[in-house]
């Protein structure tokens, strides 16, 4: 049995790790738990500051940002962050199997007991995103087959695996106070589904550590308007920022019973039952 246990996250952006699930993975890290981050893009194509005083060029905009996500990991308590290089914007128009092999070479090596990734809907749509969650569930289903790709690594079974929602009432909270992000989600070709509480399948209260995500966040200073704005909504809405919500993709794909902990079924299991499970 490995201890401790090991959390990894599969996403899409170098910010999505600190203002998606960045509680969650305080909290687990404060326990002692190994968290781990996968970033697909380096979000090159993001803000780059005031056109006429910008923080960066753009042929440097990855490079930052990838060292905003170590700093910003460093800040949470992050065992380790990895961004890898496929094209921000565009990673639906990769070759999946590319994307997939890296996720499973990651996966085996650092062998995670639960792995985070992004929901079907993207959290509210971004194509990024939906390709992020996809290429994950796929590479993660692979590196549990020992025949697969030998020369990736020794075949891991991933135990639980937790897909990151936007739960309907924070959707309805954005869409409230920020009519400039609402119209963006309208622009998208995937629209935020309906994840109320009957369908989730965890939730984190992350109320003890919000102030150290937000400290984990200002490390990205390529996205000081999407945290000021951030910090704007939970002034005018407090709860909305109170925890995190997942649905479980496996065992017992879906929502309810409503978990708590991410780890609750592990840490009633037996060392042997582990170890068999490896």
């Amino acid at each position: 049995m490995k201890d401790p246990f090991v959390l990894g996250t599969i996403l899409a952006h170098p910010d999505d790790e600190t203002f998606g699930v960045g509680g969650t993975l305080i909290k687990y890290a404060d326990e002692g738990v190994r968290v781990h981050s996968l970033c697909l893009t380096q979000g090159d194509q993001g803000w780059m500051g005031d056109p006429e005083r910008p923080i960066v060029t753009r042929e440097r905009l990855g490079a930052m940002r990838a060292a905003e996500l170590a700093e910003s990991g460093r800040r949470m308590g992050l065992a380790s962050t990895t961004c890898l290089t496929y094209p921000d914007g565009a990673l639906a128009g990769v070759s999946g199997d590319e994307v997939v092999r890296d996720i499973v070479r990651w996966l085996r090596r650092l062998r995670p007991d639960v792995v985070i990734t992004w929901g079907p809907d993207g959290g509210y749509g971004h194509p990024d995103h939906v390709a992020a969650g996809e290429r994950a569930l796929k590479a993660i289903e692979l590196a549990g087959i020992q025949r697969h790709e030998p020369a990736l690594g020794a075949h891991w079974h991933v135990r639980r695996c937790y897909r990151f929602v936007a739960a309907a009432d924070f959707v309805d909270g954005i869409r409230e106070i920020n009519k400039q992000f609402a119209d963006y989600m309208e622009t998208l070709a995937v629209k935020p589904e309906r994840w109320t509480r009957d369908r989730l399948g965890a939730a984190i209260d992350i109320r003890e550590v919000v102030e150290r995500k937000i400290d984990a966040m200002k490390a990205h200073a390529t996205q000081e308007p999407d945290y000021r704005e951030w910090i704007a909504s939970r002034e005018k809405i407090p709860w909305l920022f109170s925890e995190e919500v997942f649905i479980r993709e496996f065992p017992d794909a879906g929502g309810p019973p409503l978990e708590t902990d991410l780890f609750g079924a592990l840490r009633g299991m037996s060392p042997g039952s582990l170890a068999k499970r490896a």
